[in-house]
């Protein structure tokens, strides 16, 4: 019936839309290739700072296997296992040797290629300097609430409280002391950089690299910056040497 087959194309999905999209993913460095060790440091990191693994939940992570020998025994399926219940999601692999490669297709994982960073970042154009807008908060950052100064810079003039979390596309400038977390760069620019004039924070973050200050750190209580060279992430007094 004529009814019928005008009312079958209308029904028929439109096509598939495949589009390229940016994401920030946190890369997690694989020290050892012994699962057991892993699910060892993993639960010791969720007892010293429950707040920074609550953030980590659910997060899509990528292994970093340029620790680990091309030649090692990888047991990548239990190490799997243990990120997997550690409420982590692994979504691939990079700087993996041909074996770890073919190990990593196995378990259905991506082989990502990590971006060289030449020797010395080229300095950006100056319309990119100024395209990029601040956004400025003179009040304190109260526990609980979450500032970000989306394709720009951010300034706190005041506090950061524990349980606060400030975040930014660009750098973090922090005149009061940082308690709660602070992640820059989170669009994927790995030359943000986080200062602030006293480092007490739960958490610090650039372009996906994280790490949690502790008091023992030689740089906890002093004004500080933090930065990412070699896709290291480095705590620096501020004013200090940069690598």
């Amino acid at each position: 019936m004529p009814g019928t087959a005008a009312s079958t194309q209308e029904a028929r999905p439109g096509a598939l839309r495949l589009s390229g999209g940016v994401f920030t993913l946190s890369v997690l460095t694989l020290e050892s290739p012994d699962a057991q060790q892993l699910a060892t440091r993993l639960q010791e990191e969720r007892q010293r700072n429950p707040a920074a693994a609550a953030l980590l939940k659910n997060a899509p992570v990528v292994l970093d296997l340029s620790a680990i020998p091309g030649e090692a025994s990888l047991a990548l399926g239990e190490i799997l296992a243990v990120l997997r219940s550690a409420q982590l999601l692994p979504v691939g692999v990079r700087n993996a040797a041909p074996g770890q490669q073919q190990l990593a297709g196995k378990h259905h994982l991506p082989i990502l290629r990590g971006q060289e960073r030449p020797a010395e970042p080229p300095a950006a154009p100056a319309s990119a300097v100024q395209q990029r807008g601040t956004l400025l908060i003179d009040q304190p950052v109260r526990g609980g609430q979450r500032v970000y100064a989306r394709g720009g810079d951010l300034i706190c003039l005041g506090v950061v409280n524990a349980g606060a979390e400030v975040l930014a596309d660009g750098h973090i400038h922090v005149y009061a002391p940082l308690r709660g977390r602070a992640l820059a760069g989170v669009s994927g620019d790995e030359t943000a950089r986080i200062f602030c004039s006293s480092l007490e924070a739960e958490l610090v973050s650039i372009a996906g690299l994280y790490r949690m200050p502790e008091p023992h750190l030689e740089q906890w209580g002093q004004a500080s910056q933090v930065f990412t060279t070699n896709e290291q992430l480095h705590i620096a007094p501020l004013g200090g040497r940069n690598t």
